[in-house]
């Protein structure tokens, strides 16, 4: 079927300026429809793709346990290893190995309902050099993964004292399943 070009003419001139100008749109309109969003729903499928095998892969991950990686050795790395208690009496040897004696401290744990990490948060006051006690810290945080250090705060007496009073808070996470820990002397 060939159109005539005065059959084109004609039909130009009834569909006056607004007519052509609403084809010109219309063919627009197409292009950038398959120019834009015909890649974009392409896209958007393989995307989609992605999230459901990342989906399926991460499933797997939880399902096999911890052996397998994933949430569950996230949990199995604070179930395993030492009690609260003998964390406890390893933060108080570290201290004693960096010649800081540590006063009576406040203990408090928390279980919060549901959750499977207890925190186990510790508030000792200490004395000693500013050097001692970064040291201290540096060893606690070290050698005991599961312990955090919430907040340090140091106070001088007196310009010329080589010692610092510092208040420290430390919590350790730990199993809520396991047992509580006993405080020091308790």
């Amino acid at each position: 079927m060939r159109i005539s070009r005065t059959a084109l003419n004609r039909t130009l001139r009834r569909l006056g300026r607004p007519g052509i100008a609403g084809i010109g749109v219309l063919l627009s309109c197409a292009m950038l429809w398959a120019s834009a969003v015909v890649p974009l729903k392409a896209q958007l499928s393989k995307e989609k793709a992605e999230i459901a095998a990342l989906q399926a892969k991460a499933d797997r991950n939880t399902a096999g346990g911890p052996s397998q990686g994933g949430i569950g050795a996230f949990y199995e790395f604070f179930a395993g290893g030492k009690s609260g208690t003998d964390l406890l009496q390893e933060i108080f040897a570290l201290a004693g190995k960096a010649g800081i004696a540590l006063q009576r401290g406040s203990y408090r744990y928390n279980v919060v309902s549901g959750e499977r990490i207890a925190r186990y948060e510790i508030t000792l006051p200490v004395k000693g050099s500013y050097v001692q006690i970064r040291r201290f810290l540096a060893s606690v945080l070290n050698e005991i993964p599961v312990a955090s250090l919430d907040r340090v705060a140091f106070e001088k007496k007196r310009i010329g004292d080589p010692n610092v009073e510092a208040q420290l808070r430390l919590t350790l996470f730990l199993d809520a399943k396991g047992e509580p820990p006993k405080e020091p002397g308790g």
